[in-house]
C-alpha cells in the first residue's frame, strides 16, 4: 500500500495537477458510463479547482504527487439549502482501491459536519460502484434522479443523502 498523506489545498497548490487528476479519473471511471462525446470534449482545462481551494482536500503520495482530490461545501441546489454537499471525489486510477477515497471523504465529512447536519452527493445513476462506496460511507439512496439533457444524450444523477 502506498504511503498517503491527506492535506488541505492552499492558494499555492498545483491546481494544474489537480485538474489532471479530474481529467484522468473522468476518462477512466466514466468511459462506459457517459456518452463518448461528453468525454471527448474534455481536457484538463475543463476544471477550475482553484475556485474552491478553501473546500478541498488532497491526497499526496510519498513523492508529494497529488493522487486524489475531494471537494465539498454548501449545497448548490436550492432544494437542499442548509445542507452540505460533496462536490467531487476523484482518485487516479492506479491509486484506487487503496482506501484513499475513504480517507479523503472522512476528512470532508468531518469538515462538513462542523456546519451541516445533513449532506448529499450526486452520483451517476449508472455508476453502481460509486453508489456502493457512498453507501459504505453512510449515505442512502433517494428516489430523486436529476436529468441533464446534453447534445450527446441525457445524463442521470442519483441523489444520495447522509442525515444527522
Amino acid at each position: 500500500m502506498t504511503d498517503i498523506r491527506i492535506t488541505k489545498a492552499t492558494p499555492s497548490t498545483d491546481f494544474d495537477a489537480v485538474s489532471r487528476v479530474y481529467y484522468e479519473t473522468w476518462l477512466s471511471a466514466y468511459r462506459h458510463l457517459l456518452p463518448t462525446g461528453v468525454l471527448k470534449q474534455l481536457s484538463p482545462d475543463s476544471w477550475h479547482p482553484e475556485r474552491r481551494w478553501q473546500h478541498t482536500f488532497l491526497a499526496m503520495n510519498g513523492t508529494a504527487e497529488i493522487v486524489g482530490v475531494c471537494s465539498y461545501g454548501p449545497a448548490r441546489m436550492a432544494d437542499y439549502a442548509g445542507w452540505g454537499e460533496l462536490y467531487s471525489l476523484y482518485v487516479l486510477p492506479h491509486f484506487q482501491r487503496q482506501h484513499i477515497g475513504s480517507q479523503l471523504i472522512d476528512q470532508a465529512l468531518k469538515r462538513l459536519s462542523q456546519t451541516y447536519a445533513n449532506n448529499y452527493v450526486r452520483v451517476l445513476n449508472n455508476n453502481l460502484a460509486a453508489q456502493k462506496f457512498y453507501l459504505q460511507c453512510g449515505f442512502k439512496k433517494t428516489e430523486t434522479v436529476l436529468e441533464d439533457a446534453t447534445r450527446f444524450g441525457t445524463i442521470r444523477e442519483l441523489m444520495m443523502i447522509r442525515e444527522g
